[in-house]
């Protein structure tokens, strides 16, 4: 028997320290805000286009002029843009809402990660 509870312990142990952590955000901040305590929190960006030869416009552009990389893909229609970040096996999607990039906010977040980018030919 104390065998047993003891396995479980050490299961719910490793669930717990698995377990998605909140992140430091808030709906309705400032998307440059968010991003900043994301990375204080050790919330890494995932780097999705980077790869040259990868044409965007709008918002897109503009988030790769300024370094930021982490976006899916943001429409064109609705000014929403999808951004992921990963923190050890955790990922992290944000979804934000602006035209441009100094007055996009947060509209939510989910612990999702991206689909698998097709591979590129070289």
């Amino acid at each position: 028997m104390k065998r047993h509870r003891a396995l479980i312990a050490v299961g719910l142990s490793l669930i717990a320290a698995s377990a998605w952590a909140k992140p430091p955000i808030q709906e309705g901040q400032a998307f440059i805000a968010a991003r900043q305590a994301l990375l204080k929190n050790r919330w890494r960006p995932m780097p999705i286009h980077t790869r040259a030869g990868q044409a965007t416009e709008g918002v897109e552009k503009r988030l790769s002029k300024l370094g930021i990389y982490e976006f899916d893909s943001c429409s064109m229609d609705s000014s929403r843009c999808i951004l992921f970040y990963e923190r050890g096996a955790n990922c992290l999607r944000v979804d934000t809402i602006g035209e441009q990039v100094e007055i996009m906010k947060v509209v939510q977040w989910s612990n999702e990660c991206p689909q698998a980018l097709p591979r590129v030919s070289e």
